[in-house]
């Protein structure tokens, strides 16, 4: 190994070469000093396993002379790096707070080694002319001579950045941020350009197969220009998953077969955590307690999450106090569960457990997407988020130009085929995080509205589904028969082109449906469109929506948004529909999974004769689309079957909310599913943190006894205590050389200064 300031100078004014550099990036903890000797070889091992396993696993820092270099002058850095790893070296080039590790892209690739990126081209260039016209102009020359290194074109370039007047070191740091966005795949917005409300970042989508790619100007004008110029592209590693749990989100569970084990259990776990200190302790406690819960099968389990020690020391008294309570009172539908507002949850009767078989996915209809959501979860689930884009336009999925918008009214004003893409790509993401991230599958899958496509396309269903992006953007089905100039309700009314265009709005209403199915021949161009629990949502032309509303002596809610499904007039297009969602599938379809239709409260299945084809999805959801939902009958209809736990898979939770609604009102009524426990699950919720959200959904499930895997959980507090205890060495490394130091007698000679 070889230490290095690499301080020499550049030879040359320019600095020319034709070739792609071709050299693989990684993103290394500021903490690492991979060539520190005053750290165990054997600790630095020991972690290295844990935060870059493939690094690890090469033995490459054991068979590979590795060359460090601490910045000084950045250009000559960079040159004296190049030149090692020409001669197949490895060279960490470090600031305090930034280190990369650097090889040759084919090394990396012997090694079976996924860089964080790839530098493909670096062009330096110096003038004596200081003036500020002439920094533009070798700016912009140095960019084309690195593109032409690159073999890139402008065009292929994603971002460029121009960084002027940094110093060596901040120049280092601002390229390795920009790096670690690339692996990160994090686009950050100009925080002048948002409101308060708004996300700061989000995930950088692109154009399909279009890979990222970063051009990067650094400029200075000390002692005349000079320019250097990257051209550095996405590699196929990531940055290591954020921990979803940490030392300011905390998370432990506790698991009994009866009262007594749980009580004695969180008494347990209070005493060890009053020992625990802020640092590695709190993260092991966290991580041993959730391995603990693996291998454990107790019937109850307790969820506990808090924001600090000292909050979870409360939830754990206000835990104890409650447990009795409510075992004492299971079997009250009101009483059996318990909350807190930071998340912690326990439930006397779970209600997911492969006993009950009662999980059901519920999957949301158009227009619950919202500006800026999801903008968090790239960064905790990469992998998945990945594995999305090589499957099909995430880009479109999400219609990212206008759910991430920088105007936030955009999103809103979506039209309606855009709305239904977003909303089926959101249930989608949501579905394959839960089903491929904690192994949960659910027994039934039930949709409100066009949410019944969403469960199709998520659930392993249809071949493809990504086919359909496209086709909602242009069908007329979308931009004209149900929407738009509603072409369909203008057979129906039999108008013809000389008639005025159709005023058309929906009312979502305060009253059941009797009264408004009694007054609606009066109003022949207004329809029944949706029922769901104590409210109705009526839809058709406006002044004869209005006038039956005022004739109730109601008020109604105007959605103010153009479809005609769930009325009369969609009955027009029902060939169309089916025809829309006669898509090919799977050949090998899931066999635990009950299918609810929204129309008929038919359960498909795939396993019994008769059962899924293609035809049989696409009249269920023709059958849906077409005539009125009446989603309170298919929230009973689950329940009769055995569904209990409604976990909902989309943006927001409108459908937590009308399910909770619909059984408050069978309690109070005496309704026909008085008797069937239910509990909602919201995955998501708008305004909230997106993964505090999810983790008091994973709270919910372990206590309600689905089955799951934390590992998601374990492998981010394993991440956690390698860095802690790496930087806990290096503390202590700097320390001990520090009292050396000291302690070494003073050698000054008579004369010096």
């Amino acid at each position: 190994m070889v230490h290095s300031s690499a301080s020499a100078s550049v030879s040359d004014q320019v600095i020319k070469s034709e070739m792609p550099l071709r050299i693989a990036l990684l993103v290394l903890p500021a903490s690492i000093d991979l060539n520190a000797a005053s750290l165990d070889s054997h600790e630095i091992a020991k972690q290295l396993s844990v935060l870059m396993p493939e690094l690890y696993r090469s033995k490459l820092l054991e068979t590979t002379e590795l060359v460090s270099i601490k910045v000084d002058d950045f250009e000559a850095n960079l040159t004296a790096t190049i030149e090692s790893i020409e001669q197949g070296k490895l060279v960490q080039i470090s600031t305090p707070t930034s280190s990369l590790l650097m090889m040759h892209a084919l090394k990396a690739a012997q090694n079976r080694i996924h860089p964080h990126a790839q530098l493909a081209a670096m062009q330096i260039q110096a003038e004596l002319d200081s003036a500020a016209s002439v920094t533009a102009c070798m700016a912009d020359a140095c960019m084309e001579s690195a593109l032409s290194q690159a073999k890139r074109k402008p065009d292929s370039v994603s971002k460029r950045f121009d960084l002027p007047e940094l110093n060596s070191t901040e120049q280092f740091d601002a390229v390795c941020k920009l790096i670690q966005d690339l692996a990160s795949r994090t686009h950050h917005r100009d925080t002048q350009s948002i409101g308060p409300k708004q996300a700061t970042s989000h995930y950088w989508f692109t154009d399909h197969h279009q890979a990222r790619v970063v051009a990067i100007n650094l400029t200075n004008s000390v002692n005349g220009q000079s320019c250097i110029s990257f051209v550095v592209s996405q590699g196929t590693g990531f940055i290591a998953p954020k921990s979803i749990i940490d030392t300011k989100r905390l998370q432990l569970v506790v698991s009994a077969d009866n009262q007594a084990g749980l009580i004695d259990a969180l008494g347990t776990l209070k005493a060890q955590l009053a020992l625990t200190t802020q640092g590695s302790s709190l993260l092991k406690l966290m991580r041993d307690n959730l391995l603990a819960f693996e291998a454990t099968s107790g019937k109850y389990a307790i969820t506990l999450q808090a924001g600090s020690v000292e909050a979870m020391l409360q939830e754990l008294d206000a835990m104890a106090e409650t447990v009795s309570k409510i075992m004492a009172e299971s079997g009250q539908a009101l009483s059996q569960q318990y909350r807190t507002p930071a998340g912690s949850y326990f439930t006397a009767e779970p209600l997911g457990s492969s006993a009950q078989n009662g999980l059901a996915f519920v999957y949301p209809g158009v227009g619950t997407v919202y500006s800026d959501m999801f903008s968090e979860l790239h960064g905790y689930f990469p992998s998945l988020f990945s594995q999305l884009e090589r499957e099909g336009d995430l880009k479109s999925m999400f219609q990212a130009d206008a759910i991430y918008n920088l105007d936030p009214k955009v999103a809103p004003a979506m039209p309606l085929g855009d709305l239904a893409i977003a909303g089926v790509g959101s249930s989608y993401l949501l579905t394959q995080l839960l089903v491929k991230e904690f192994n949960i599958t659910p027994n039934f899958a039930l949709g409100y509205s066009m949410g019944e496509a969403s469960m199709w396309a998520s659930l392993g269903v249809w071949k493809e589904p990504h086919t359909l992006i496209e086709k909602t953007k242009t069908d007329p089905l979308f931009t004209s028969a149900i929407s738009g100039k509603l072409t369909a309700v203008r057979k129906a009314w039999q108008l013809d082109n000389s008639d005025a265009d159709i005023v058309w709005n929906s009312f979502v209403v305060r009253s059941p449906a009797a009264p408004i199915n009694a007054l609606l021949p009066e109003f022949p161009h207004a329809y029944l469109a949706i029922v769901q629990g104590d409210t109705c949502v009526i839809a058709g032309c406006e002044n004869q929506c209005r006038a039956l509303l005022a004739q109730m002596k109601k008020r109604g809610i105007a959605a103010n948004r153009v479809t005609a499904m769930h009325t009369a007039p969609a009955m027009e297009e029902h060939g169309n529909v089916e025809l829309f969602y006669n898509q090919p599938l799977q050949e090998s379809l899931p066999t635990d999974i009950k299918f609810i239709s929204a129309a008929s409260g038919d359960t498909h299945v795939s396993n019994t004769q008769g059962g899924l084809d293609s035809q049989v999805v696409a009249n269920s959801i023709a059958d849906t689309f077409c005539n009125t939902l009446d989603f309170t009958a298919l929230v009973h209809s689950a329940q009769k079957q055995g569904a209990k736990l409604f976990v909902e898979l989309g943006a927001d939770r409108q459908n937590c909310t009308l399910i909770d609604k619909i059984a408050k009102q069978d309690r109070q009524c005496g309704g026909e599913s008085t008797d069937f426990p239910c509990c909602t699950v919201p995955v998501n919720a708008k305004g909230g943190d997106d993964i505090t959200t999810l983790l008091k959904a994973l709270g919910q499930l372990i206590s309600h006894r689905v089955p799951l895997t934390t590992q998601p959980l374990i492998d981010g507090l394993n991440r956690e205590i390698a860095l802690s205890q790496l930087q806990s060495q290096l503390q202590k490394a700097a320390s001990t050389t520090q009292c050396n130091s000291e302690q070494m007698p003073n050698l000054t000679l008579q004369g010096e200064v």
